[in-house]
């Protein structure tokens, strides 16, 4: 890492945890799985412009929703959930019940999810876990509205 130089601000390696779940930065915590990146506020204004992101690699099975209500946001954005089989990317090896305006899909293969602004969506949960998983979700804002909570830098 080229620490100091005009860029190296771009390289995110350690971030602090999603305030709205912070225990999934702990190892075997009660979600179904671990976060390692949570970008909101444009890093607390140490990096204007960047949209948020939250990046989590999914272990387990959810005991119940991950998200048990649905909601909506203000932005687009995009639900992401990548296989990790090098033998064959596209299988997911777990099942992801997703709902998006009232429709119940059932996720099996690594897609990406447009979720348009306005548009409401979950629950979500994760029925099967039979090799750890990639799940990511960024949209066009700055930060992040989740159950009344609002945590933008701006709008």
């Amino acid at each position: 890492m080229a620490e100091g130089t005009k860029y190296s601000i771009n390289y995110i390696y350690d971030t602090p945890p999603n305030p709205v779940h912070p225990q999934s930065r702990d190892k075997g915590n009660d979600m179904p799985w671990e976060n390692n990146l949570y970008i909101a506020n444009e890093l607390d204004g140490k990096l204007p412009g960047a949209f948020y992101l939250e990046t989590n690699m999914v272990l387990r099975p959810s005991t119940g929703g991950v998200q048990n209500k649905s909601h909506s946001h203000p932005f687009d954005e995009y639900l992401i959930f990548l296989g990790t089989d090098p033998d064959d990317i596209y299988e997911l090896h777990g099942e992801v019940e997703f709902w998006i305006d009232g429709e119940k899909h059932l996720i099996t293969k690594s897609c990406a999810v447009f979720v348009p602004a306005d548009l409401e969506h979950c629950p979500l949960y994760m029925h099967r876990v039979d090799r750890p998983f990639m799940f990511i979700t960024t949209g066009n804002s700055y930060g992040y509205k989740h159950e009344g909570e609002v945590t933008y830098a701006r709008d």
